[in-house]
């Protein structure tokens, strides 16, 4: 059985990264906003904050990039036989969730920036 070789194209690199970052943004804002908001006055230090912050950040941001990898490698969108020519098109289901997925995020950072940021700064 011949193995095939396949490259990733630049356009799903670059998703990829983008997609990760808005991920990325968003779960570290709830994390950092819920412990903040969770941990009773007499223990916000900076250093146990810090700390707090450190570790959730880190110790769920490893689990959701396996995940997240494991999503993306059954994703065929941007990958090619190494040697064809010409770039794999994406289906109309794809581009719809795709779309959906970019209106859900900018939704996601919308309601953090024009609903939840006010009452932080109440707080």
């Amino acid at each position: 059985m011949a193995k095939t070789s396949v490259i990733e194209l630049r356009r799903r690199s670059v998703t990829k990264s983008l997609i990760w970052r808005v991920i990325g943004i968003a779960w570290t804002w709830m994390g950092v906003y819920l412990i903040l908001a969770l941990t009773p006055a007499k223990y916000r230090s900076a250093s146990l904050m810090a700390t707090a912050i450190v570790i959730y950040h880190h110790s769920t941001r490893m689990i959701m990039y396996y995940f997240y990898e494991r999503v993306w490698s059954a994703i065929g969108w941007g990958k090619i036989e190494k040697g064809k020519r010409g770039e794999a098109a994406m289906s109309a289901w794809e581009k719809l969730k795709w779309v959906v997925g970019i209106v859900v995020a900018l939704a996601v950072i919308f309601f953090l920036i024009l609903y939840v940021t006010p009452l932080v700064k109440k707080w």
